[in-house]
């Protein structure tokens, strides 16, 4: 029993280790949210058109730029679409948290900016990623967008230019966007929402990131209890959270056994 755990564990870091920060591979997966959106004219998108070499622009500025802090995966058989995960900067109640992304470039891509559709698992976890998928990224706002909020008077600044613009420019974005709305009034609750997020997020992993989900939360589980038991929370609903994350955890195969220290310390205090 031993060895064959020991043999899953070392898989799963294999896997994890192997995750490149950015890759193409064969087909999308069936759960993108834009699976079903109709993409450009073959006859536009082919080998040499104009729609086809600015996606291969935007793959390798990807490849030769990205952060370590995000992922993406792009499509062969559908370059219009990708993934991307975002992890939740350091210094936040998002620490150590992933921020799933499903993205689209329209038909009439660069004329007007990507398609965001925020995977929630319906948590209202930050004000600029909403429930329902929307991002409030000032850099992927459309003419009907600022026309819907009256906004046509405000200047360009920060606003989506097709000759100078980019994804990876997208993605900087929404990482500062999550690192910036932080009031210190919030981070008790948003940090609960963050260990309920990385539950789900376990629970179910978006398809073609389920290495990467395994790995990341292996090597984060120690550090986010740990942050929990720094912030001494001592009500029944926040050591019922506890739990559940270390569970969570113990499923996903980390070791986790050393921090039940809390839950007995807190045992004490309420007899």
């Amino acid at each position: 029993m031993y060895g064959e755990i020991e043999e899953i564990e070392d898989k799963v870091e294999r896997n994890f280790n192997r995750f490149r920060n950015f890759d193409i591979i064969s087909h999308p997966s069936r759960d993108h949210h834009y699976l079903n959106y109709k993409p450009c004219n073959p006859k536009k998108t082919g080998r040499g058109s104009s729609f086809t070499r600015r996606i291969e622009q935007e793959w390798s500025l990807l490849d030769e730029n990205i952060p370590n802090s995000i992922f993406v995966r792009a499509y062969q058989h559908r370059i219009d679409l990708l993934r991307a995960v975002i992890i939740g900067p350091p210094g936040t109640p998002y620490h150590h948290c992933l921020f799933f992304f499903d993205i689209c470039f329209p038909r009439n891509y660069p004329s007007t900016p990507p398609k965001l559709h925020y995977r929630s698992y319906n948590l209202d976890l930050n004000p600029s990623l909403r429930p329902d998928g929307r991002v409030c990224l000032t850099l992927c706002e459309t003419w009907f967008d600022r026309l819907k909020q009256n906004w046509l008077g405000s200047n360009n600044k920060g606003k989506w230019n097709p000759n100078e613009s980019n994804l990876l420019q997208v993605l900087l974005g929404i990482q500062n966007l999550i690192g910036s709305s932080n009031p210190r009034s919030l981070e008790h609750s948003r940090f609960m929402s963050t260990c309920e997020m990385m539950i789900r997020i376990l629970g179910r992993p978006p398809q073609d990131f389920e290495d990467f989900v395994a790995g990341h939360f292996r090597k984060r589980a120690h550090p986010v209890l740990l942050k929990f038991k720094e912030n001494n929370y001592d009500s029944k609903l926040m050591i019922n959270l506890f739990v559940s994350l270390l569970k969570a955890f113990v499923r996903n195969g980390a070791y986790c056994k050393h921090h039940l220290d809390f839950l007995k310390s807190r045992k004490l205090q309420n007899q």
